[in-house]
């Protein structure tokens, strides 16, 4: 079947979401350096991770509806400030800067731009707030190579649910069977674009899936080019 158009995740697929914390909490440390007693790269890395849990945060370990507040909320209560920053000011700091710090995935930007110019159509379907999505997109400086921008914010269906997939694919104005979707996560990315009838690829290496589940498994994204 031949592709058209080539469909991505955003986090753990575009953007590594590991190193984006890392660079947000170095960020955050800076900007808030002199309001707290010890600036602790480590202590704020480990506080955003455990709450964030690779974007795909527990309920029990959430305070607030989003991962923003709750994230806020636990910086407050964890660090030794001498003058505390209220909740609202802490959650708009991650809403305007975690965009802004994301750390592209090894190979996103060359792809992208190969693609582009052998005349792909290219999208991103994303579960998350949608302005929090163009952000990320932004701060990588991958806006421009997008025909469409899906989010389950804007168009309210999440990830596996096959009507995003299928939305995006009336969008680009391409078949979902000319469509090869390329995420991290094999249920949310791999069976819901399957069960689109797109072709799917699995970047392994941050969920868990068994070696003898028959899907096709890259190891970086340069490899998604045999499937094309």
């Amino acid at each position: 079947m031949t592709i058209r158009a080539v469909l991505f995740d955003l986090d753990n697929t575009l953007t590594h979401r590991d190193q984006s914390i890392v660079a947000y909490s170095q960020h955050l440390a800076d900007h808030y350096q002199h309001q707290l007693q010890h600036s602790d790269i480590n202590q704020i890395q480990s506080i955003i991770r455990r709450i964030d849990h690779g974007g795909y945060p527990k309920k029990e370990d959430l305070t607030h509806p989003s991962i923003a507040a709750s994230v806020a909320y636990a910086l407050q209560q964890e660090l030794q400030w001498k003058n505390l920053p209220d909740l609202d000011e802490l959650s708009q700091f991650w809403f305007q800067q975690f965009g802004l710090s994301a750390v592209a995935m090894q190979g996103a930007q060359n792809l992208l731009e190969e693609l582009k110019g052998q005349g792909y159509k290219l999208a991103v379907i994303s579960n998350g707030g949608h302005a929090t999505r163009l952000s990320i997109l932004q701060g990588l400086g991958f806006s421009h190579y997008f025909d469409e921008i899906v989010s389950s914010g804007l168009l309210g269906i999440s990830k596996p649910n096959a009507e995003i997939f299928l939305h995006t694919s009336r969008q680009l104005g391409i078949s979902a069977q000319h469509c090869l979707y390329i995420g991290d996560h094999p249920i949310n990315d791999i069976q819901g674009a399957t069960d689109a009838g797109m072709s799917a690829v699995w970047l392994d290496g941050f969920h868990y899936a068994d070696e003898h589940w028959p899907i096709n498994r890259i190891q970086n994204l340069a490899e998604i080019k045999q499937f094309l």
